[in-house]
């Protein structure tokens, strides 16, 4: 018994003074860069921010939605398009897609505590955009790049909206014309 211990000490000994020695080395430590993206054939490369975003809905109180329908402030969020080359196309359709909520298939399903209240996207010209289906009004592109405006807001699926947390996420996906 006295061997095993006698070992394992000697180890940890060696194996800190080995990881001090690598701690004060001149070369430094090592990293890693990932490098990402794709090329398109569409009209118009996206933007890497606009590829990943969070769109913060605030805290809305639950006496806001009396009714079905009834629907909090929009929450503005842009997608944009870059390098737009209008000689290929010259309109941009946005499809928003994700989970759909069981009560209003056009609006995204939340996930966590809140109930009866799932979330609605807007586009900038009014029109409300259902899940999965392709916005009808499309954007005229510009040559260059096109900053392309959206809302979001919660939206209430039976007349009491409860408490909680209420996330969700949609996919968007743009068709060139």
């Amino acid at each position: 018994m006295k061997k095993i211990v006698a070992v394992t000490a000697a180890t940890v000994v060696m194996s800190l003074a080995s990881f001090a020695n690598a701690a004060s080395s001149p070369t430094g430590n090592p990293g890693v860069i990932r490098f990402t993206g794709e090329i398109v054939s569409g009209a118009c490369g996206i933007d890497a921010n606009s590829l990943d975003q969070t769109v913060p809905l605030g805290q809305v109180p639950s006496n806001r939605f009396k009714k079905i329908a009834d629907r909090s402030e929009p929450k503005g969020f842009d997608i944009v398009l870059t390098d737009c080359d209008t000689t290929t196309y010259k309109n941009a359709r946005f499809t928003f897609t994700g989970t759909t909520d069981p009560t209003v298939p056009a609006l995204f399903a939340t996930t966590g505590l809140a109930q009866n209240v799932g979330i609605r996207l807007q586009s900038s010209a009014g029109e409300l955009l259902e899940n999965g289906k392709e916005q009808v009004a499309p954007t005229l592109l510009q040559n260059g790049n096109n900053t392309v405006s959206f809302a979001a807001m919660y939206e209430a699926t039976a007349a009491s909206v409860t408490t909680g947390e209420a996330d969700s996420v949609a996919n968007f996906t743009v068709a060139y014309n």
